[in-house]
């Protein structure tokens, strides 16, 4: 208990140091406020986690409530390392190479990150090791003729939670299965014993009382509103995602795609773990494999199938930054599998430096060729691989300094006027602007719609209690299979005339409407009132003063991919612009916005276009060549940009050796497009 207490103390002082003060993305807002209102998160509703996430949330220090909830990844990511310090040191019988596996993982930059940010896996990965660690201390138990049934009791209970937790828990299932009944295969013949083990298991369910009296208190957080058991039964079994997937707008189910996934699971091993730690973990699981079979294979089997296996499965179409970063924390689990297979890597390289020094005869009395004094200095040495591995990714994973998901959040609320409704899609975009809705008073005095959830009526129903003042369509309340876009629509036309509108992320057809990019935000226009665009022109100048991130260079700390897909938000808005403008022939605003689009997301073939147009436009047949030429360097498929070169060499250029050479590249580019029947 010393040791663990000491490494995972040791760990989570360095986990503290950068701990973003701020939301981070993906599902991160809607945890952070169902942990800080005790409310229902996305399903499963995650009760424990949510539980603990109050207790954290509410302490008397810090800054922000994502910074508190932020707390408790990195709590439970050090005592997480400290579970492998205890099962490789178990394993091992050496404390050093215990910390050298066990620190390794901690400082792999996918583990080190989920330190500093508030999600859902770092208590499964908590649960998982203490069901591992307490399977282990049974079946040692067990071999040594003294068995301890309630290490076995204490490890069922342990996944149970876990399952309950996450589903994805089921995935160690088969391989924990196999390690108990090898190590006592009278448990699954004794009904009574293995009735025993299910009782235990049940009892990861308890957590999930918390759900129906969180429901009841209608906190902002409430998803499926699960009161009752229709709704609750939803909830746990993630029907409206999923049972067993990430979710179902995500999956890709072509075998090439399926594929992709593996390859990228052991892509993402190589990086985090380096080839070096691939080696010794390939190393240590063929050491596993001979020393400890059984064991050997309920890692194996475990690691396999919350690695490649869940991602082939749930099939993530790994096409953006956003999908990429949703997708590496499925990867966890297996990560900790991984740096076991690494410890017993660190004990098989031991043994052969040993064996290889005996055989050298360079062993003798005197103390610095003993064969202890050889043995520490070898042990000593695998410290330098964490120790690496700490001065590499500390700057990958230090997100002390992360303030993009506020900006995100704030500038969306500053993209509206007050008296409105606001609609979102994307998870981003929606969790990050609640975070600041709900944690600022100030935005209060707006209307935020999640435009995705319009299609379930308990959502439709809690805006009444949100929003009374608003006006509901007379069917917007019936029990109707609709897509949201649907429900979006009523609510915008029997709102437009007291409320101002905007959207982000899908827009709808309004009647005698017109939406416009004025900010972060799409606005609802009266089609007679952007005929020349001074409107537009005029709400873009109001607006984008109040906005915090409008230059790439306060995007500090070190790339990854949410932060990517935060910036590619705000590219997004700020090339819209200046679309917008241009379209409205404000040449030289449209210049400045594309410009700025550039300091966030610099070398895109859209900001090159977007000039190009301009000059298009402006008669500058020269400066538009130049931006269409620099687009094509960056996306040769490009067939518009194609097309404009070909135009603008026959028309401005009078060179048709160019128009041709363009033309060809052009037809090989649809010719590649064009289906091909055998």
């Amino acid at each position: 208990m010393t040791s663990f207490l000491f490494v995972s103390l040791f760990t989570f002082v360095i986990y503290f140091l950068g701990i973003s003060h701020g939301v981070y993305g993906g599902d991160a807002g809607d945890i952070t406020l169902a942990n800080w209102f005790g409310g229902v998160a996305h399903p499963p509703g995650y009760p424990l986690n949510t539980m603990i996430g109050y207790i954290f949330t509410h302490l008397p220090f810090g800054d922000t409530v994502s910074y508190r909830s932020n707390l408790m990844s990195a709590v439970l990511q050090a005592m997480s390392i400290g579970v492998v310090f205890l099962i490789v040191k178990k394993l091992t019988s050496s404390a050093i190479l215990s910390l050298a596996a066990s620190l390794t993982l901690a400082f792999t930059p996918l583990f080190w990150l989920y330190a500093h940010v508030t999600e859902v896996f770092q208590l499964l990965v908590l649960l998982t090791a203490l069901t591992v660690y307490f399977l282990i201390l049974w079946n040692d138990s067990v071999s040594q003729k003294k068995p301890k049934i309630k290490f076995l009791y204490w490890s069922i209970i342990f996944f149970g939670l876990a399952f309950f937790h996450h589903q994805t828990a089921v995935l160690i299932l088969p391989g924990l299965a196999y390690f108990v009944y090898k190590t006592d295969s009278k448990i699954f013949k004794n009904r009574r014993s293995f009735l025993k083990l299910a009782i235990l298991a049940a009892i990861g369910f308890l957590p999930y009382l918390f759900i129906p009296y969180a429901a009841s208190r209608h906190t902002p957080i409430n998803w499926n509103d699960p009161e009752n058991l229709r709704n609750f039964l939803r909830l746990l079994t993630r029907a409206d995602y999923g049972t067993f997937l990430a979710s179902k707008s995500f999956i890709g189910t072509r075998l090439s795609e399926r594929a992709w996934e593996i390859i990228s699971y052991f892509y993402f091993v190589k990086n985090d773990f380096t080839v070096f730690g691939v080696i010794l973990a390939i190393f240590g699981s063929f050491y596993a494999f001979i020393k400890k079979r059984s064991l050997f294979w309920m890692l194996f089997a475990g690691m396999i199938l919350s690695g490649p296996f869940f991602a082939a499965y749930a099939s993530f179409a790994l096409s953006t930054d956003f999908l990429l970063g949703i997708w590496e924390r499925f990867l966890l689990v297996s990560y900790f599998l991984t740096a076991i297979f690494l410890g017993f890597g660190f004990a098989a390289v031991r043994l052969g430096l040993l064996k290889f020094f005996k055989s050298l005869n360079l062993l003798k009395k005197a103390w610095v060729f003993r064969i202890e004094t050889l043995d520490l200095t070898i042990k000593l040495s695998f410290l330098i691989f964490p120790l690496t591995l700490f001065l590499i990714n500390w700057p990958k994973s230090d997100l002390s300094k992360f303030y993009l998901g506020d900006l995100l959040g704030r500038d969306t609320l500053e993209s509206s006027e007050p008296n409105s409704i606001i609609f979102v899609y994307d998870d981003t975009l929606v969790f990050n602007t609640q975070y600041v809705y709900y944690t600022n008073p100030i935005y209060q005095n707006r209307k935020l719609v999640k435009g995705g959830s319009l299609r379930y009526l308990e959502y439709r129903l809690s805006l009444v209690e949100a929003y009374p003042d608003l006006t509901f369509p007379e069917k917007f309340f019936e029990d109707r299979q609709l897509d949201s876009a649907t429900f979006m629509q009523e609510l915008i036309n029997a709102n437009k005339a007291r409320f101002k509108i905007y959207a982000r992320g899908y827009v709808p057809q309004i009647e005698d409407g017109s939406w416009a990019t004025t900010g972060l935000l799409t606005e609802l226009f009266k089609k007679d009132e952007i005929e020349d665009g001074r409107i537009i022109f005029d709400s873009v100048a109001s607006i984008f003063p109040r906005l915090k991130f409008t230059d790439g260079a306060l995007a500090v700390g070190y790339r990854n991919f949410i932060g990517e897909h935060i910036k590619a938000l705000y590219f997004e808005s700020y090339k819209k612009i200046g679309d917008e403008l241009l379209s409205k022939k404000y040449y030289d605003d449209a210049l400045k916005f594309y410009f700025i689009a550039n300091t966030i997301i610099g070398e895109s073939e859209d900001y090159y276009i977007g000039k190009a147009r301009v000059f298009l436009e402006k008669g500058d047949c020269t400066s538009a060549k130049n931006n269409f030429v620099r687009a094509n360097s960056i996306n040769e498929r490009n067939q518009y940009v194609l097309n404009q070169l070909v135009k603008i060499a026959k028309d401005c250029d009078l060179d048709e050796a160019a128009a041709a050479r363009y033309q060809m590249l052009l037809d090989e580019q649809q010719r590649k497009l064009e289906p091909t029947f055998k």
